[in-house]
């Protein structure tokens, strides 16, 4: 029963997080990515000013940069990125623009969370088997500037492809949930989880729930068995 338990969780966590981006919900204009390779999605809104990402790498890497925004009343599909590297000479030797004036914004569906999304411009390498993978850039670090012709509205920058999670990202995407379905989608907090991550995490509570009566079982079964 237990190894069935656990095939079970395996099996719905992997299709959870295989399309799936760890959340970051952005408060201030100046934000330090770590692990630029680890898919991560921040969640931000312009507020008068351009916001700013850093990567710091000491190693050639992947980089993998996208822009979204939520398929909500009224959104403006007008957000633009714009990727410099700093050379020791303080001048960019790499730049790529993601213009997303002239992009032709596409709606799609995110399973993960249940939301649906306008896809703007990406930085990625071509592939063939339908997984994003990122450029080859080297080590240095790179500023990103998120900005649109007011800069005001909401966004989502995506930065990396490798979908790699832990225990303590898993809860904290479950912790951050609600406040994006209010504050991003525009939707009631106990929408939250009704998405594959409600669906894992509802049934990772029921097979604890499992686990515990199990194990009490036993342990009354054992305890009548001395007694008798």
């Amino acid at each position: 029963m237990r190894k069935i338990i656990l095939i079970i969780v395996a099996f719905l966590l992997i299709i959870t997080i295989s399309t799936a981006h760890q959340p970051r919900i952005v408060s201030d204009d100046s934000t330090l990515i770590k692990n630029p390779e680890i898919s991560q999605a921040f969640y931000g809104e312009l507020g008068g000013e351009p916001h700013y990402y850093n990567i710091n790498s000491e190693e050639p890497y992947k980089l993998y940069v996208s822009l979204s925004v939520p398929d909500i009343k009224d959104i403006d599909k007008d957000v633009s990125a714009k990727i410099t590297r700093k050379h020791e000479g303080e001048h960019n030797d790499f730049h790529v623009l993601l213009n997303g004036t002239e992009h032709n914004w596409t709606r799609y569906y995110e399973e993960f969370g249940g939301d649906y999304y306008f896809r703007g411009p990406t930085l990625e390498k071509g592939n063939n088997d339908g997984y994003p993978q990122g450029v080859n850039v080297s080590n240095g670090t790179y500023n990103i500037k998120v900005f649109s012709p007011d800069n005001e509205g909401k966004y989502v920058l995506v930065v990396g492809y490798k979908e790699t999670w832990s225990i303590g990202e898993f809860i904290n995407a479950i912790l951050t949930m609600p406040e994006l379905k209010s504050e991003f989608f525009e939707k009631s907090p106990l929408t939250a989880y009704f998405n594959l991550i409600g669906l894992f995490f509802f049934a990772t509570v029921g097979v604890v729930v499992a686990l515990l009566a199990y194990v009490g079982f036993k342990l009354n079964k054992y305890l009548n068995k001395r007694k008798s």
